[in-house]
C-alpha cells in the first residue's frame, strides 16, 4: 500500500510539473523579466522589473519592481500565479490596467478580486471566464478620503494567433481581447467608465504585449516585454 500511495504521489506531482511547463507563464525561480510602458505615440511612461522569487509546486510568486520614466523606483510589490488543472490563475490586480492608480501617489491601495484564468489549450474564437474585483484608495493627504471602484474584466476572447517581435525575441503568441467596466464611488458621487484592451501571450513566458483602447477604441497606450531571462 506504501508503495501504491508513493507511485500515486509521484505520478500526481509529475503531471502537475508537466501541466505548469504547458502553461502562459514560467514556472521556475530565477526567471526575471522587463515590461516597459509606452504612450500612444511610442513615448516610455515607465517599466517594471519582475523576478520569480519563489515557486512551491503548483504557486510562483512574483516580485515586481516599478519605474517611473525617468527610471526612479516609485513602487514594490508581489503577485501571485497558481498552476491549477489545465489552467492558471492569476492575482486579479495583474489586470488593472496600466496607469489607472499613477494619479493617486502614494496612496494606500488595497486590490481584492477574483483570479483571472487562462487555459493551457488557447484556440482562436474561444470564450474566457470574466472577472471580478474591488479597489480601495484611501488617500493620506489633509482632505482624507476614500475612493472605491468595482471592476468587472469581460468579454474575455482569444482572437487569434500571431508571431509578435519584440525587444526581448520573437515569440508566438495568443491574442486575448476584453473588456474592463470601473464603476467609482468616491465621497458619494458615482461614475462608471469603459475600456478595451488585448493582451498576447505565449507559453513558458507570460504576457508578451497589452494594449489600452478609449470608448472609440484608439490607442491610448501599450506595454510590451522588453527583456526575458530565464
Amino acid at each position: 500500500m506504501k508503495k501504491l500511495f508513493t507511485l500515486v504521489l509521484v505520478a500526481c506531482t509529475l503531471t502537475a510539473f508537466t501541466q505548469c511547463n504547458d502553461s502562459f507563464f514560467p514556472f521556475n525561480e530565477g526567471v526575471s523579466f522587463e515590461q516597459t510602458a509606452y504612450d500612444k505615440k511610442g513615448k516610455e511612461q515607465g517599466k517594471s522589473m519582475s523576478e520569480i522569487v519563489t515557486v512551491d509546486g503548483s504557486s510562483a510568486v512574483v516580485k515586481n519592481v516599478f519605474f517611473d520614466k525617468k527610471g526612479k523606483e516609485v513602487a514594490d510589490g508581489e503577485y501571485t500565479i497558481i498552476c491549477e488543472g489545465n489552467m492558471i490563475k492569476m492575482d486579479f490586480n495583474k489586470f488593472i490596467p496600466d496607469g489607472m492608480l499613477d494619479q493617486y501617489g502614494d496612496a494606500e491601495v488595497t486590490v481584492e478580486g477574483d483570479f483571472i484564468t487562462i487555459p493551457n489549450d488557447l484556440q482562436e474564437g474561444q470564450s474566457l471566464p470574466d472577472g471580478s474585483g474591488t479597489v480601495t484608495i484611501k488617500m493620506t493627504s489633509a482632505a482624507a478620503m476614500n475612493i472605491t471602484m468595482d471592476m468587472t474584466i469581460t468579454d474575455r476572447k482569444v482572437e487569434k494567433v500571431e508571431t509578435l517581435n519584440t525587444p526581448a525575441g520573437s515569440f508566438d503568441t495568443y491574442k486575448i481581447s476584453q473588456n474592463t467596466i470601473v464603476k467609482m464611488n468616491m465621497m458619494g458621487m458615482n461614475k462608471t467608465t469603459e475600456n478595451s484592451s488585448a493582451s498576447w501571450y505565449a507559453k513558458g513566458v507570460g504576457m508578451v504585449r497589452n494594449e489600452n483602447y478609449d470608448k472609440k477604441g484608439d490607442l491610448m497606450g501599450y506595454t510590451e516585454l522588453t527583456s526575458f531571462d530565464n
